[in-house]
């Protein structure tokens, strides 16, 4: 399993030596909520290897891409915490090195603070006490220290994987571990003027006909438009509105795949074999795109 690094300094030298055919792919599960005090999300995502071979080739060219997996600790199932958190991991800014107390103090008074590997892997800087919209001012250069995210998430007691193709900026009336809900709340409608629904910029026909193709046969899985206005749709929106605010025309390289409730050994071992072949529709279908861009110029 991966893990996350203090973001580099330079980011200039780090994309001049990375090679064209490595991708670095942040994959997140959730922690326990309510009765389920083992999530098969984290469970599957921490199963995931640290790096495995993609064919990006639709025909019989050897053009394969090393995929390399950095799986986070497990995220809270808190609306303030993903806020707070998500942001910081997909567009670290220069000073966010060292560890810090942001996300304990994004926990509500009735849930226990995070354990210190969780501070520690997200190396987070301090949030202000009064400012509690969890937004981060745009820095012109950030950087993007993963070229694809995917997002795993329960959705029990569903027998079947889903590819969520949307996510929903609005009616997160649902209460979160802490006992909190989104109900009123307008930062992303009115302080960001951010759509109602937003997309991942994968062309994400593509990217199911490959990962539906890749799997065996008698594995069950589905497209869908609805992930569900809880956390699974609240961390997916919030990494979508991060690359919406930077470049609404841009292509936010974000996924989301929800997976059924079973936690033995079978089950993760099949979740893995899903979570790979959904990865690996993601790398070769955004390669294929970006091949047909750079041949139309």
């Amino acid at each position: 399993m991966g893990s996350i690094t203090p973001p580099i300094t330079d980011a200039d030298t780090a994309q001049k030596t990375k090679n064209h055919n490595e991708i670095t792919v942040l994959v997140t599960g959730f922690g326990p909520f309510g009765k389920n005090k083992i999530n098969p999300s984290h469970l599957i995502a921490s199963s995931l290897p640290s790096s495995f071979s993609v064919s990006v080739s639709d025909d019989d060219d050897n053009d394969n891409v090393t995929v390399k997996i950095i799986t986070a600790s497990p995220i809270p199932v808190l609306y303030r915490t993903v806020r707070h958190v998500v942001p910081r991991l997909l567009f670290p800014q220069p000073h966010e090195n060292a560890v810090t107390a942001a996300v304990t103090r994004s926990y509500p008074p009735s849930v226990p603070p995070p354990t210190a590997p969780f501070a520690d892997l997200l190396s987070l800087p301090a949030v202000d006490e009064d400012d509690d919209d969890g937004s981060a001012d745009i820095v012109a250069g950030q950087r993007r220290p993963f070229d694809f995210i995917l997002h795993i998430g329960m959705a029990a007691p569903r027998e079947f994987y889903t590819m969520e193709t949307c996510a929903h900026r609005d009616r997160y009336i649902a209460r979160d571990e802490g006992g909190e809900t989104m109900e009123g709340d307008t930062l992303w409608r009115d302080g960001y003027k951010a759509p109602e629904i937003l997309r991942p910029g994968f062309d994400v026909e593509d990217v199911w006909r490959r990962w539906k193709e890749g799997l065996m046969q008698d594995v069950d899985v589905r497209p869908s438009k609805d992930a569900g206005r809880f956390l699974c749709d609240f961390i997916y929106y919030t990494s979508l509105v991060e690359y919406w605010r930077r470049d609404p025309e841009a292509m936010a390289p974000v996924m989301f795949l929800h997976v059924p409730g079973g936690v033995e050994d079978l089950d993760i071992d099949r979740g893995r074999k899903v979570a790979l072949g959904l990865v690996g529709a993601m790398v070769g279908s955004a390669r294929r795109t970006k091949d047909a861009g750079d041949n139309d110029r």
